[in-house]
């Protein structure tokens, strides 16, 4: 479980419309298919915006109750990963079915990349009772090492935002803004290659584009974060002669 079911199950949320549930195995999808369908659940025909961008694998609903299912990740973004799966805690068991969930922090994670209304009470439940910080900017740096991108930042950040705009400030924040910060100017480093690369780059004197022309384009310390931050998602590397080349 990772969402507002363990909430509910936790006592921090009184009651929960949608059970949200990633599964690590691909078969036992088509067993949870098929005993919520015997239970009388049903795929939903027409499905809110902000939950079909979540990428749910499947989404069944039964008199307004729902299971919203995943495999591996959320919203395309976050995967379950090894920290999160070594933080989570068993719930219970019942036959074949064995159910754990994700700790609050992970939870809290979750919930950031998500874009449903209501994501942002439950941020809020999660920090009131105490978040670990550390652990939430170190399972960020971990998703972005599984993903190899960082598109999932800049909407932490506005969600953190909206919970600022609320009243709720967290050290986090400043952690996510500087990340955004990092990825905004990895994104014009990026911007800067391709540019330079077509139009003043393009014959055999350099393999790529030099550092100090990006730093001319884009101004040197947005340079130096921008290509650090490249550098660590493996977007671009260094050719033999010091020149800047994307690697995709």
């Amino acid at each position: 479980m990772i969402g507002g079911g363990a909430l509910t199950l936790q006592d921090l949320k009184n009651a929960t419309r949608d059970v949200d549930l990633i599964v690590r195995e691909k078969s036992e999808l088509q067993q949870l298919w098929n005993v919520l369908q015997d239970a009388g659940y049903h795929p939903q025909e027409d499905v809110a915006a902000e939950y079909d961008d979540l990428d749910a694998v499947f989404i069944l609903e039964k008199d307004r109750r729902r299971f919203d299912v995943f495999h591996e990740r959320v919203a395309g973004v976050l995967y379950l990963s090894k920290p999160m799966v070594s933080r989570s805690r068993h719930l219970f068991d019942e036959g074949n079915l064995s159910v754990r969930t994700v700790s609050l922090n992970d939870i809290f994670l979750f919930k950031a990349v998500a874009n449903r209304d209501d994501d942002v009470d439950d941020m809020i439940r999660i920090a009131q009772t105490g978040i670990d910080e550390d652990v939430i900017v170190e399972e960020i740096m971990t998703q972005i090492d599984l993903i190899g991108g960082d598109n999932f930042i800049d909407t932490m950040d506005q969600k953190l935002d909206r919970l600022s705009d609320q009243g709720f400030d967290f050290d986090i924040h400043q952690e996510v803004t500087a990340l955004a910060e990092r990825v905004e100017n990895g994104t014009k480093v990026r911007d800067a290659i391709v540019s330079l690369r077509e139009h003043e780059y393009d014959d055999n004197l350099y393999t790529g584009v030099p550092e100090s022309a990006i730093s001319r384009r884009v101004g040197e310390e947005t340079a130096e974060s921008g290509i650090e931050w490249l550098v660590r998602l493996g977007a671009v590397k260094r050719a033999a002669d010091e020149s800047l080349t994307l690697t995709d």
